[in-house]
C-alpha cells in the first residue's frame, strides 16, 4: 500500500515548551517529571530549522529561539563543559561536563551557521562555537567527535575560522584512526560494540571527506556504512536494527528480540548515513536503501508494526517481541522527523511505500 506520511506536529509541540522539550511522555501526555537535557534539545534544533521552511514558520522560528537559548545556558565558559539535564523546575541536575551532548550541540549550531546569511542567529551560533572548540577538541567518544564532525561540515568551510577548520582535520583524524584500529574481517567497525545511533559514525568521514576533498577519508565512511547497512539487513524483506542491549564484536550473533529492543534513533541515523552517501559517492542504491530503512518506521520490521503513530504525528519509543512501547517522547519523535525530513530534503520521500 502506498503512504506518503505528511509532517504532523501536533506530538512535536505538545512536548515543546518555552524552556525546551520535555524529554519522555506517558503515552502522549509529556510526562513533566523527566525535564528537559541538551541532547534532546539540540536535536530539537536541527529538525526545526527543516520544519520552518514549511508552514507555521513564525511558531517554529520561537521554537527555535528558545531552544537555542537552552543550548547557550548549558555551556559554562569557566569550566569549558555543558549541563545536559535540568528539571522542570529549571535547575540544572548535573555539573558542567563532556560528553555527546556537547558534540550534538556542536552539530546544531553548525547548522544553524549553515543558515547564513538569511538566520540573524548564525554570527552567535558561530561564536558560542568557536568558544567551544578547546572543549571539542577533547571529545573522547566516536559519537561525540562524530556529532561535531558533521556540525562542521554543515557550513561551506570559508564560513568557518581557521580554528574551526583544524578542528575539522583533527576530530576526522582521530575517527579515521578509531576505524582503523577496530577494523578487521567481518567486523568493519569504529569500534568493538554497535550500540546506538552507529550510522552517525560512517555518516561523519563521508561527510568530511566530501568537505576535505579526501577521497581515502570518504572510501572509509563507505566501507563501514556498507557493512552495518549489511547488519541491518537493509536489502531484505524487514529491517532490523541493533537492540538496546547491543552487539559485540566476540560475542555469536543472536536471535531477534535477544538483543534488546530497537529504537526510533537507530533508524534515522542510518537513513540519514544512506542519504549523505548517496548525495556524495552519486550512487542511487543508498537512496533506495534510506528509503527501505526509513519504511523501519512504516512497519517494514519484525513486528510489521508501524512505529510510527500516524494517528498523532509522534513515534513509539521502541520495538520489541512484546510490541511496540506505549510511550513516545522526545528522542523518538525528533528521530522520526529528522528521518522523514532529510528523505524530502533529499527528493526521496514521494517513493515511500508501506509494505
Amino acid at each position: 500500500m502506498r503512504s506518503s506520511p505528511q509532517i504532523q506536529p501536533a506530538h512535536l509541540l505538545s512536548l515543546v515548551d518555552d524552556v525546551g522539550i520535555v524529554q519522555h511522555a506517558y503515552g502522549t501526555i509529556p510526562n513533566r517529571s523527566s525535564g528537559y537535557c541538551v541532547d534532546d534539545t539540540a536535536r530539537l534544533v536541527i529538525t526545526v530549522l527543516n520544519l520552518e521552511k514549511g508552514e507555521s514558520k513564525l511558531a517554529y522560528n520561537r521554537i527555535l529561539s528558545s531552544a537555542l537559548a537552552f543550548l547557550f545556558h548549558a555551556w559554562d565558559a569557566d569550566t569549558l563543559g555543558m549541563h545536559n539535564l535540568m528539571d522542570y523546575g529549571r535547575r540544572w541536575l548535573d555539573p558542567p561536563h563532556t560528553g555527546d551532548h556537547i558534540g550534538r550541540t556542536a552539530w546544531a549550531l553548525g547548522a544553524v551557521v549553515a543558515e547564513e546569511p538569511s538566520r540573524e542567529e548564525a554570527d552567535p551560533c558561530l561564536r558560542l562555537l568557536s568558544d567551544m572548540q578547546p572543549c571539542l577538541e577533547l571529545a573522547a567518544t566516536p559519537r561525540e567527535t562524530a556529532y561535531t564532525i558533521i556540525g562542521l561540515t554543515r557550513p561551506p568551510m570559508s564560513i568557518l575560522p581557521t580554528p574551526l577548520q583544524r578542528l575539522l582535520d583533527t576530530l576526522t583524524d582521530r575517527l579515521c584512526k578509531a576505524y582503523d584500529e577496530h577494523r578487521r574481517e567481518g567486523w568493519l567497525w569504529f569500534e568493538d560494540t554497535l550500540t546506538h545511533d552507529n550510522g552517525r559514525l560512517p555518516q561523519a568521514l563521508i561527510a568530511a571527506g566530501a568537505r576535505l576533498d579526501n577521497d581515502k577519508i570518504t572510501q572509509r565512511g563507505v566501507e563501514a556504512l556498507d557493512w552495518y547497512a549489511d547488519q541491518c539487513t537493509v536489502n531484505g524483506d524487514t529491517i532490523r536494527l541493533v537492540g538496546n542491549r547491543w552487539r559485540r564484536a566476540d560475542e555469536p550473533a543472536r536471535s531477534w528480540g535477544e538483543e534488546g529492543d530497537e529504537q526510533p534513533i537507530n533508524a534515522a541515523a542510518l537513513v540519514e548515513a544512506l542519504i549523505e552517501a548517496s548525495a556524495y559517492t552519486g550512487r542511487r542504491e543508498y537512496g533506495r536503501q534510506a528509503v527501505r530503512t526509513f519504511e523501519w518506521f512504516l512497519g517494514r520490521n519484525n513486528q510489521g508494526l508501524p512505529v510510527y503513530d500516524f494517528a498523532t504525528g509522534g513515534c513509539h519509543d521502541g520495538l520489541g517481541p512484546d510490541g511496540l512501547n506505549a510511550n513516545e517522547g522526545a528522542e523518538s519523535t525528533l528521530a522520526y522527523l529528522q528521518a522523514l525530513l532529510a528523505l524530502e530534503s533529499a527528493g526521496l520521500q514521494s517513493r515511500i511505500t508501506r509494505p
